[in-house]
């Protein structure tokens, strides 16, 4: 019993010594790619939505990538980092994603003011999309980061009551990208079909107009407008002033990717 006493007490001051030797980088902004595993387009665009996050909602998001972690465990250095940065704002909301790429962990720590609307459950459903991303030697690391980026920032938006220009900007030009794709698929197989049936399918379509369709609908193909790029003028690091708060809730979640 003495023994096994002592093995613990041991054991606990290995871990305070680790976590007092371990180093913690210093903030770059609300994206630091350590790591350097994103595109700089995917850096500047989740850095844009966080700064519009922060200026419209007080909220944090943080994004750290590091090539390792010197071994030490997850959570633990997320919840160092967390308080050693003071991410989150007076009222403790705010929400980190960490990733470490070495040791294949994802963690995700949550202020104390923001537990209420970022649960645990809905970290879990965010962090098994950017898995989905991540298998390995085939990671997608910016499809990985925006998705998960864009259900956090909707989510935290929402509880808010506010609109985030970039990501609405973003999401709709996704979907008129989606829209352009689906019309095109049936254009070619449209053309397909007119070979196939030797023009006959025209003939088909032209008395199913007659007999079967009145008004008739229109075959022109619709006009979405145009889209402007950009984020409302949230451009890079500027006016970086670091954090304002430091206290995790211990609420979370992650895993190995």
């Amino acid at each position: 019993m003495k023994y096994k006493r002592f093995f613990l007490i041991a054991e606990f001051i290995l871990l305070l010594a680790l976590l007092w030797s371990v180093t913690i980088p210093e903030p770059v902004g609300f994206v630091n790619d350590f790591a350097n595993i994103l595109s700089s387009e995917t850096r500047n665009r989740i850095n844009d939505w966080a700064i519009e996050l922060r200026e419209k909602t007080d909220v944090d998001f943080v994004i750290v990538t590091l090539p390792d972690i010197g071994g030490m465990n997850e959570v633990d250095y997320g919840v160092k980092l967390y308080e050693q940065w003071k991410i989150g704002s007076k009222r403790d909301e705010g929400i980190l994603v960490l990733l470490a790429l070495k040791e294949r962990k994802l963690r995700f720590e949550v202020g104390y003011g923001s537990e209420g609307y970022l649960t645990d459950a809905y970290i879990s459903e965010v962090y098994q999309k950017m898995k989905s991303y991540l298998p390995k030697g085939n990671e997608k690391w910016d499809d990985a980061f925006i998705q998960g980026s864009l259900m956090l920032l909707s989510t935290i938006a929402k509880e808010k009551g506010v609109t985030l220009t970039g990501v609405s900007e973003y999401s709709q030009k996704k979907k008129e990208s989606s829209g352009g794709l689906g019309l095109f698929a049936f254009l070619i197989i449209f053309i397909i079909l007119i070979i196939a049936t030797r023009g006959r399918i025209l003939e088909w379509l032209f008395w199913l107009t007659i007999f079967g369709g009145r008004g008739g609908g229109n075959w022109g193909g619709r006009n979405n407008g145009s889209w402007g790029s950009g984020s409302g003028g949230f451009g890079g690091f500027g006016g970086f002033g670091g954090f304002g708060g430091g206290r995790s809730g211990g609420g979370g979640g992650g895993g190995g990717f």
